[in-house]
């Protein structure tokens, strides 16, 4: 048998980051549910199984430095491309592990410590059945009393109609050989002209021709890794949760926090059908066919610890939220869900966005503001709604800014050297932000020195942006250039830039 039983691992995996994955995130997310989540204020652990080239691991390590971090692929040119990048940017708190998930399962027990979160992204529907149970065996072993668990998968009934898509594909690749991205995108083009020549599949289930068009826009290494591998196979959520509960993991909810939500994500003609269901596995599987789900993030916990309703109300009334760049200063919102748009009401998020408006707020505080001091109940579930859309974020009970811009130094001059990097560690909500190339050199120039703005800033920025081919063809003179820049870089200076400060991307001016 192949080393790589089956995975694809001749091309490496894109350089990405998932919000749900971080300890802030995840924590607010248990405690919203009602369940005590582990104190990320005091030093935790952190484990990510299948990180990939290991940019998101980074950018939550350098986020929360007073934690430990391991990151494990087997994949050996993931391993020394995360150890390059932390090494780079000095990140003494993450260590890289190059490992199968079966040589995980049977580490001596000294190897590891007993994580307070273990994370999995993707990987659990891309593997062999004898490697899930490998890593469900780790998870047995080095999961901490209490610990987190986020498992994000590929999932029926959503994704059972591609696997027809997903064969041809992969017999498309084998015929065409060479590497697995080029016959990734080989494979999508041939399906694609499926479609366009009217095959009967894609009349019948035109979700699969936008999924098609969608992965072809994200290129052939997402596709290679997403669709390719021999056991690609989409999970029922009752195995799942069978699965974790044989190692003593409860399902808790969801890391997509609108989809703990029933009133909110659900058909309203079938919440009374769940009504009378209390087996988990069976209401999930009725969520799952109301929303046709094709990705789940389960969250689940080793020995559930429900709390009380007074520290629950203790628990959420210490989170602070902050509004995130975008959010409306007031008035009612569209949330476009998996189920359609669902109006969100102007009553509820109107005082709410305003009072976020002003600065971060704890839960208590925003209570009082907003006249929900005797509805807790509503403004955790209007908060859970604005966290989902990227309107407002939980605070870390810790931020350290230096650790953080330290990495966004490298990643910036790797997107200058043509590397494709996307995102910044933004230390103050204990996450990261999306950035362009044009952002990434004024990032990099403004780490250097803070205080620059206007014209200024577009001079200093003009060479990084040539360098990194923001003006291919050369066209026009510099000074034409320089004022593309200029009229490029203001609304960003001035809509995004402030909150970037206040997040730690950047220091201060």
């Amino acid at each position: 048998m192949s080393w790589t039983d089956g995975y694809i691992a001749d091309v490496a995996y894109v350089s990405t980051f998932h919000r749900e994955m971080t300890p802030c995130w995840l924590t607010s997310t248990v405690t919203a549910l009602g369940y005590r989540a582990p104190d990320i204020a005091a030093p935790f652990t952190w484990c990510d199984l299948g990180c990939g080239p290991g940019l998101g691991t980074a950018l939550t390590a350098a986020s929360h430095p007073h934690a430990q971090f391991t990151a494990v692929d087997f994949n050996p040119a993931h391993v020394a491309e995360g150890r390059r990048l932390a090494e780079a940017a000095g990140l003494s708190n993450l260590v890289f592990v190059e490992d199968s998930f079966a040589g995980l399962a049977e580490a001596a027990p000294e190897s590891y410590p007993r994580f307070d979160f273990i994370v999995m992204h993707g990987v659990y529907s891309w593997i062999s059945p004898a490697n899930r149970q490998a890593v469900l065996r780790f998870i047995d072993r080095f999961l901490a009393p209490g610990g987190i668990v986020y498992l994000n998968y590929m999932s029926h009934p959503g994704l059972s109609s591609f696997a027809s898509a997903q064969r041809l594909m992969r017999l498309q690749a084998q015929g065409r050989g060479g590497p697995s991205d080029l016959a990734a995108s080989s494979g999508l083009d041939f399906l694609h002209r499926m479609a366009e020549a009217g095959a009967g599949y894609f009349v019948d289930h035109p979700r699969e021709a936008a999924r098609l068009d969608n992965a072809r826009k994200e290129g052939g290494l997402y596709a290679a890794h997403e669709f390719m591998s021999e056991h690609w196979a989409p999970q029922h959520v009752a195995d799942v949760i069978g699965d974790l509960d044989a190692v003593r993991c409860h399902y808790l909810g969801s890391a997509t926090t609108c989809e703990n939500i029933d009133a909110l994500s659900l058909p309203a003609k079938l919440l009374p059908l769940l009504k009378d269901v209390a087996d988990t596995a069976q209401r999930e599987t009725i969520k799952d066919l109301a929303r046709n789900q094709s990705y789940r993030r389960d969250l689940y916990q080793r020995g559930r610890l429900p709390l009380t309703v007074a520290e629950h109300l203790a628990a959420l009334g210490d989170i602070v939220w902050q509004a995130l760049p975008g959010a409306p200063t007031g008035g009612g919102l569209t949330f476009d869900t998996r189920i359609g748009p669902v109006e969100g009401a102007a009553a509820l998020f109107g005082p709410l966005l305003a009072a976020l408006a002003k600065g971060p707020g704890r839960f208590d505080e925003l209570a009082r503001q907003t006249g929900l001091d005797e509805q807790p109940g509503m403004l955790n579930q209007a908060l859970q709604m604005l966290q989902w859309a990227g309107l407002a974020h939980p605070l870390p009970p810790l931020a350290q800014e230096e650790p953080a811009q330290r990495l966004n130094r490298v990643i910036a001059e790797r997107v200058l050297d043509g590397h494709d990097d996307r995102y910044l560690a933004a230390p103050g909500i204990g996450s990261a932000v999306a950035a362009n190339r044009l952002e990434m050199a004024a990032v990099r120039v403004l780490l250097d020195t803070p205080a620059l703005h206007g014209q200024a800033l577009a001079e200093a920025v003009l060479p990084l942006a040539e360098r990194a081919g923001l003006f291919p063809t050369r066209t026009g003179n510099r000074s034409q250039r320089l004022n593309e820049l200029v009229q490029a870089l203001g609304p960003w200076s001035e809509r995004i830039l402030p909150s970037w400060r206040r997040m730690g991307v950047l220091p201060q001016a």
